[in-house]
């Protein structure tokens, strides 16, 4: 079965993916396999790429970019300079900032197809599992685009485990061992003049391994009774084999273990040609005597000579004393002084005792590989420079940078475990502000622990008070800004205000700047959009992502986020995976954010929801939170009211008792909107005032801006036209209107609906005049339907056709279905006839063969009653993936809620 899925794969066989990845247990045959298909894809005359994953490189990023791009180099020549630059960059041929993992892959993709016009290729990668981590989030870009190539991959790895997911469109298949008769007919073959009782034995504990199968009995000597004796009961099979390794290896001379050592720890490649680099390389006849023993086979790799198995390494590794291992460390170390990051891990295997060069030299190491955008890996690499510091501050402070890192990867147990040795080494826990402020992110990324956290960031600004602790000051600052954007408190707004006066000369321009845009817009938020320009120009080349974070988050709130799409994509591009995955989960939230207010919902919902999923894989609670408000605001927009009722409910669950009033604010603006859309004003109101009273904008509270246009429209239509009118004069002496572009068209749009009609007119086109209107479709469609209602009631149906139709069409093509419906209803009231083409991308015949047979099943469910969740329990679906559902249901079937599915499902079954 297993050769004839690589066949089909290598063939590219109708129906069959082109890629391949193999994966079982040690010994259960995946090399062989792996071997059989590139020498079946050689007989077929392509050209093989690939190589394998050791484990000495497994923290060298890139690493495996650079083994699969060696043969091929001269292709990077035919490709386009961009991508040509790209990967010279990375593979460390040529100097520059570092790449962004998108550009990366698709430069990989690039140099890939060109090297495929000259014939087909089979990417075949052994041990795929010791890649660096870098390398395999390039490689599952390039799996999953081969279709348009004459390309096709096969990779082996180990075993899945319980918590790995994999990823769609990507063809696992695992090798089994064999089964019974199979197993007797191998070992017959290998073995044939074995003793029965042994053969039984050996049958039994190899249980169909064929490595254990041919190896066992070969370990055991030649008398049958002393065989039975050494097959130890009980242990793992993977001891036993390693042990019988360890047994040939033992019997080798000294100098030829050495050689073999130094291979095993540089990576398996066993090298038999001596060289000025490799003077210690085997000869001819060393070659031989290890190939006699079982210890190494030929291959077609450049040295033509392997070891048998990865278990062959560990064994000699593991036979060697702690001399001999830090020995071959440091001769190793010597050998890449050429290469600094490959040298570091050696230089640190191979230290005795601390030593304050060593630890500087890995230090660096570990800002090098932190700049691009392996983040778990530098986590590694400060520990290692810490152990390695003879000054305990300076083991501190190392051991601070990695839980710092750790955080910021989502890695927040191995981050709190890290403070507390930084803690050990400093004697006085409280001595450190990098250490607390470390700890307050901990707190509030993993539990939302605001309380905790706005404490420990107090202590932190005290601390960090010397006058040579401005970068640690800054940090701290931007910590606590962030921590009060959440809790909303005005006395921690006020202590920052004396934060800043007292120090704000050694704060940088952009602490400034977020504190002006998250603490009080209204009152200090007055051109700021030249600052926030000022700020991402001045941007270093090497720019920690965090700094890339912070400025994107005072864009939301400035309205300008779509002017810095490429920054917030580079947050999700490059920190993913092995990179700072809290900031990527942030560039999540910004992204499903802009695609919002652009009108691109479907992209917005699989952002949030590729955020949401991330936040929960590393228990990120406040991001994660952030998310589902993001969500609960996409329901609303299209008038899914259960769902939004349902994110809340998750939401203010969790925000409540934390304290986290931006949570509870956003939670508010999405119910209020959601109500809006059913026409349910009472209840948009009271959401609307939860946030802060009529004719009052409570300061440092978010989102109140931008709950001026709900609040007056809700109030305007439950008779509260004072309230109305007294929130516009509140908007108005705070100058709301002259904040952001997208406030100013909310603010004259408000001023409309509570001014007489004569007056409303100028303002509402004065509102579609305003420069970038179309930016952000949903409000520009609420302003043209709140002008089509106007010129309807003032008997005017020639100007509000063209008006309603536009909003139709706006909110259609968005998937705002409710407000569709509702500015179809004004059209027939001036008397068109609605037809579902008044909306694009609408079937004219909405009915069963427009839905999904899935589509149908949820439909038929929601109709019966059941909640998203139960639903969703029922077909093993989450609940944001039954809301995307009857959100594509609902047009289809011409309705705008789940009250009305049972009677269009029956009228469907009619039909039918």
């Amino acid at each position: 079965m297993e050769l004839t899925a690589l066949r089909d794969t290598v063939d590219r066989a109708p129906g069959t993916p082109p890629n391949l990845v193999l994966h079982g247990d040690p010994g259960v045959g995946k090399t062989v396999l792996l071997q059989a298909c590139v020498g079946y894809a050689r007989e077929r005359g392509m050209r093989v790429l690939g190589g394998s994953g050791y484990e000495s490189e497994a923290q060298l990023a890139f690493a495996g970019l650079h083994q699969l791009f060696a043969p091929v180099m001269k292709y990077l020549d035919r490709v386009d300079p961009f991508h040509r630059d790209v990967l010279r960059r990375v593979l460390g041929l040529r100097d520059g900032p570092p790449p962004d993992r998108l550009a990366i892959s698709v430069a990989t993709v690039a140099v890939l197809a060109a090297v495929a016009e000259d014939g087909p290729v089979l990417i075949a990668v052994e041990d795929a599992h010791w890649v660096d981590i870098p390398t395999r989030e390039v490689m599952m870009f390039l799996l999953l685009r081969l279709e348009p190539y004459d390309i096709r991959a096969v990779f082996a790895r180990r075993p899945l485990t319980a918590t790995e997911r994999v990823t769609p469109g990507i063809r696992m298949l695992e090798v089994e061992p064999l089964d019974e008769p199979a197993a007797e007919e191998l070992l017959d073959l290998l073995h044939p003049e074995l003793p029965e009782p042994v053969r039984r034995r050996v049958l039994r504990e190899a249980a169909g391994n064929p490595l254990a199968l041919a190896e066992l009995p070969g370990d055991l000597g030649t008398d049958a009774a002393t065989q039975q004796e050494m097959l130890p009961d009980g242990a793992p099979l993977r001891t036993r084999l390693e042990s019988g390794y360890a047994g040939r290896v033992l019997s080798l001379p000294t100098e030829l273990r050495t050689v073999l050592l130094l291979t095993a720890l540089d990576g398996d490649r066993v090298e038999h040609r001596a060289s000025p680099a490799r003077p210690t390389a085997l000869s001819p006849l060393d070659v031989r005597e290890v190939e006699r023993i079982g210890l190494v086979t030929r291959d077609s790799t450049p040295s033509g000579v392997r070891f048998r198995h990865p278990l062959v390494r560990s064994a000699i590794i593991k036979t060697a004393s702690p001399d001999e291992l830090r020995a071959a460390h440091a001769t190793l170390a010597e050998q890449y002084r050429t290469d600094p990051e490959r040298r570091v891990w050696h230089l640190a295997a191979a230290a005795v005792e601390p030593s304050e060069e060593v630890a500087a030299e890995i230090e660096q190491a570990a800002r090098s590989v932190g700049m691009r955008g392996g983040t778990g890996l530098a986590v590694t690499a400060w520990r290692r420079a810490a152990a390695l510091s003879p000054a305990p501050s300076e083991a501190a402070r190392r051991l601070q940078q990695a839980a710092e890192l750790a955080s910021e990867a989502g890695q927040l147990g191995l981050a709190q475990k890290l403070l507390d040795e930084a803690r050990e080494h400093l004697g006085d826990p409280g001595r450190s502000g990098h250490g607390l402020t470390t700890r307050a992110r901990i707190l509030l990324l993993r539990d939302g622990d605001l309380v905790a956290a706005r404490r420990l960031l107090a202590r932190a600004v005290a601390l960090d008070a010397a006058p040579g602790a401005g970068v640690a000051l800054e940090r701290t600052v931007l910590a606590r800004i962030v921590a009060a954007s959440y809790a909303q408190d005005p006395a921690e707004w006020a202590e920052l205000r004396e934060v800043l006066a007292d120090r704000g000369d050694r704060l940088s321009h952009q602490v400034h700047l977020l504190h002006d845009v998250l603490g009080d817009l209204p009152r200090t938020g007055h051109d700021m959009a030249p600052r926030l320009r000022e700020a991402f120009d001045s941007l270093p080349v090497d720019v920690m992502p965090g700094r890339v974070a912070e400025l994107c988050r005072a864009a939301a709130w400035l309205d300008l986020l779509h002017d810095y799409r490429p920054h917030f994509r580079d947050l999700i591009r490059q920190e993913s995976g092995g990179g700072a995955v809290t900031h990527a989960a942030g560039g999540h939230w910004f992204a499903a954010h802009d695609h919002f207010l652009s009108g691109e919902w479907e992209a917005a919902e699989a952002a949030a929801s590729a955020g949401l999923d991330l936040c929960i894989r590393h228990d990120l609670q406040l991001l994660a939170h952030d998310l589902r408000c993001s969500l609960g605001w996409l329901a609303a927009g299209r008038g899914d009211v259960d769902s939004v009722r349902e994110y809340s409910r998750t939401i203010e669950q969790w925000a409540a008792p934390r304290g986290s009033t931006l949570h509870l604010t956003m939670s508010a603006r999405n119910l209020a909107l959601a109500a809006l859309s059913e026409g349910d004003n009472e209840t948009a109101y009271a959401q609307c005032v939860r946030v802060g009273p009529p004719g009052t904008l409570a300061p440092h509270t978010a989102y109140a801006p931008w709950l001026v246009l709900d609040l007056v429209d809700a109030a305007l239509r439950t008779g509260r036209t004072q309230e109305a009118r007294a929130h516009i004069a509140a908007a108005d002496r705070a100058g709301l209107a002259d904040l952001t572009p997208r406030l100013r068209l909310q603010i004259l749009t408000a001023r409309a609906l509570a001014a007489s009609d004569e007056e409303a007119v100028p303002l509402l086109k004065a509102a579609l005049a305003l420069p970038r209107v179309e930016q952000w479709p949903f409000d520009h469609a609420r302003v043209r339907l709140v002008l089509g209602e106007l010129h309807r009631r003032r008997h005017r149906p020639g100007d509000a056709r063209p008006e309603l139709r536009r909003a139709a069409e706006i909110f259609g093509r968005m998937g705002a279905t409710a407000w569709r419906r509702r500015a179809e209803q004004e059209l027939r009231a001036a008397g068109v006839a609605v037809t579902p083409e008044v909306v694009p991308g609408r079937s004219a015949d909405p009915g069963s063969g427009a839905l999904t047979a899935q589509q149908l099943e949820v439909a038929r469910l929601a109709a019966s009653g059941l909640s998203n969740k139960e639903i969703g329990e029922r077909l093993y679906l989450s609940p944001r993936t039954v809301s995307a559902h009857l959100y594509r249901v609902f047009p289809k079937l011409g309705i705008t809620s789940r009250s009305a599915l049972r009677d269009a499902l029956g009228a469907l079954d009619d039909s039918a």
